[in-house]
C-alpha cells in the first residue's frame, strides 16, 4: 500500500472515499492538461475486490473520478506521456522529501508502456474533487 501524500491539499476526500490511498492501478486518463506551471489532472479510480462475477472478473466498486491540480510544476518530463492513457500506478514521493525540500514528485507510471510514462515536481497538489461515477467513469 502506497503512503499517503498528506502534503496534498483535501487528500482526506480520497482517503474518505476508498478508506485508503489508492494506487490507481488501472485508471484511465480522464483529463491532463499542462498549462505553464500548472497541470490538471483527472482518473477513474475504483476498489477491486476478491470477488469475481459469472465471467471470472475481479469485481470493481467504489467508482470515483478524482480531480487534481498541481502548481508550480518543474521538472517535467511529460514529452512522451499521452493524456489518453490508462496508469499503471500514480507515485508520489515520500512525504519526507516534500518535508526536506516544499517540492514533491509525481510519477504517471503508463500501463500502456514504459515509453508512455511521465514525472513532474511540484510544489502545491489539491484534490479539487472526488465525484462518485459508474463503471465507465461517468458521473452520475
Amino acid at each position: 500500500m502506497q503512503e499517503t501524500p498528506r502534503y496534498i491539499r483535501n487528500y482526506e476526500s480520497v482517503v474518505s472515499a476508498f478508506g485508503c490511498w489508492p494506487s490507481f492501478h488501472d485508471s484511465p486518463v480522464l483529463v491532463f492538461e499542462h498549462d505553464g506551471d500548472g497541470i490538471t489532472l483527472a482518473l477513474h479510480a475504483w476498489e477491486m475486490t476478491s470477488q469475481k462475477d459469472a465471467k471470472g472478473y475481479f469485481v470493481l466498486h467504489k467508482h470515483h473520478v478524482i480531480r487534481f491540480a498541481f502548481r508550480g510544476v518543474t521538472k517535467a518530463d511529460l514529452a512522451r506521456f499521452i493524456p489518453q492513457n490508462i496508469l499503471f500506478e500514480l507515485v508520489f514521493s515520500p512525504s519526507a522529501d516534500f518535508d526536506a525540500t516544499g517540492k514533491f514528485t509525481v510519477a504517471l507510471d503508463s500501463a500502456m508502456g514504459s515509453d508512455l510514462c511521465g514525472s513532474f515536481t511540484a510544489n502545491f497538489g489539491e484534490v479539487t474533487a472526488v465525484l462518485p461515477c459508474d463503471e465507465r467513469g461517468q458521473i452520475a
